[in-house]
């Protein structure tokens, strides 16, 4: 086998090592987001993907909340945009809930544990609508409780 040979499988092992990476990362937030949504019985919806150099995912869910449930079309909404990381360090999958920092290590087939996280962000949102006077104006859509990507 040849220098550029051995050189073209090293590059070949960390390409498939890389790809299986971020596949798990992807399969555990899908994960992470569906029983959220089962959490807060209400669609959970993940969006703004991205992955830093290290590979640690960046990735913010988005919970519609309304003014009135039993007529949503006819009153306000708003969308609450929350910012996550996710690190894989071992066995143990690391949530992160930005801007807070508050770091969440987790297993994948322990899912009592993320009751914790989703209590933690329960109470994170509900803190934005209830600590004081806020803009709750037509205009504004969306609140930004995380970082943007």
């Amino acid at each position: 086998m040849s220098k550029f040979e051995e050189l073209c499988q090293a590059y070949a092992a960390a390409r498939k090592d890389y790809l299986e990476s971020m596949q798990m990362r992807q399969d555990f937030v899908n994960s992470f987001v569906r029983k959220m949504s089962d959490y807060f019985q209400c669609p959970v919806e993940k969006t703004d993907i991205s992955f830093d150099e290290r590979g640690i995912m960046y990735f913010s869910i988005l919970i519609t909340l309304y003014e009135n449930l039993s007529q949503p079309e006819k009153f306000a909404s708003e969308r609450v945009n929350v910012s996550l990381t996710l690190d894989k360090i071992l066995d143990n999958y690391v949530v992160m809930i930005l801007p807070w920092g508050k770091e969440f290590k987790l297993f994948w087939d322990e899912f009592n544990q993320f009751e914790e996280v989703y209590e933690f962000i329960f109470e994170k949102i509900k803190e934005a609508y209830t600590s004081g006077i806020t803009d709750l104006s037509p205009e504004n859509k969306t609140r930004n409780l995380g970082w943007e990507f």
